[in-house]
Formats: C-alpha cells, structure tokens, sequence
C-alpha cells in the first residue's frame, strides 16, 4: 500500500512540474506602455482631479461636475471639447466597449432629469431614455473609470450593475493608439 502512494505522490510531483511557469528564458518580456505626449498630460490631468469635491457647473480642481471634469482633463491636452455631456457625445468618435483605452469617454443615462420628478436612475425606469446620455467619465483601464457625481470624483467599474444598464456608449478624443 504505502509503494502505491509512493507512485501516486510521484506522479503528482512530476505533473506539477508540468502545470508550472516556463523557464525565464522562454518568457518574452513585455513590450513598455508608450504614451503620446497628450496622454501623457492626461494622466497627469487624471491626478490632479481625483478626489475633487463635486460641483454643479465646476470646471476646476476646486470643484467639477462630469462633463466639467471631462472638458477640465482634456483640457489640458490641448484638445477642446464642449461643455455638455449631450454635446461631447457629439463630438467624439465612437468606440465599442471591448475597444476601450485610457481617455475614451464613456457616456451613460444615469442621472438623467425627468421632466419635473428629478432624476432618473438607469434600470428602474427606461421607456423614452434609452438613447439619452446625461453622465460621463473617463477611461482609466482594466474596467475602471473615474467620474464626477455629488459623492465627488471617484473611480467606479464598468461591470457594477448600475453602470452596466445605463452605459450607452464610448468617444474617443486622442488620435492614435496605444
């Protein structure tokens, strides 16, 4: 008996040795992250507004609502985008979200206002607000994007539930790729 879980043990060393990482030799290093310089900027950008308090019509880091925030960080790129959530919709050019990279705009209709009931909150009620966009932030990677709302800026996940259902789409604004 004790011969067999000898021969078991054995074979359970040898197939872990298989299961493991190849020799660092074989294991091609990955290519470094190049930024543009505008992206570069961004990032930077990126840092100095997290964490700002939020603020209706704010275009600072004193203060930003989300698509002053937006406005605020491409700003600083050099690149000029309108004030509006509707209007920066507009002005990108579309990604899909499996095409996603750092400083795409993606834009949802969570927040929108109902005519006279306040706002309107994504997945609870949808008839005549499916292709309304009224929110945005800007894409970090991995999932992540950071926004303005009355908790100030953060960073959310597009797969939480309530960024899933209100997601209506993505803007580009940078030329090139990573």
């Amino acid at each position: 008996m004790a011969a067999k879980y000898r021969r078991l043990f054995g074979a359970a060393l040898l197939l872990a040795g298989c299961a493991g990482a190849p020799p660092p030799s074989t294991v091609a290093p990955l290519p470094p992250v190049t930024r543009s310089p505008r992206e570069v900027a961004l990032e930077r950008a990126v840092g100095e507004f997290s964490g700002v308090p939020y603020l209706s019509g704010g275009t600072t880091p004193a203060g930003v609502d989300c698509s002053g925030l937006i406005q605020a960080l491409y700003q600083r790129t050099g690149v000029h985008l309108p004030r509006t959530v509707a209007d920066q919709y507009q002005a990108g050019a579309p990604v899909g979200v499996n095409d996603l990279r750092f400083g795409d705009v993606v834009f949802f209709n969570r927040y929108c206002q109902t005519r006279g009931r306040g706002p309107y909150l994504a997945g609870i009620l949808s008839p005549g607000f499916e292709d309304e966009v009224c929110h945005n932030g800007i894409y970090l990677g991995g999932g992540r994007f950071m926004h303005a709302s009355p908790r100030g800026v953060f960073i959310s996940r597009l797969d939480a539930e309530v960024w899933r259902v209100s997601y209506r789409g993505a803007r580009r604004y940078l030329p090139g790729g990573n």
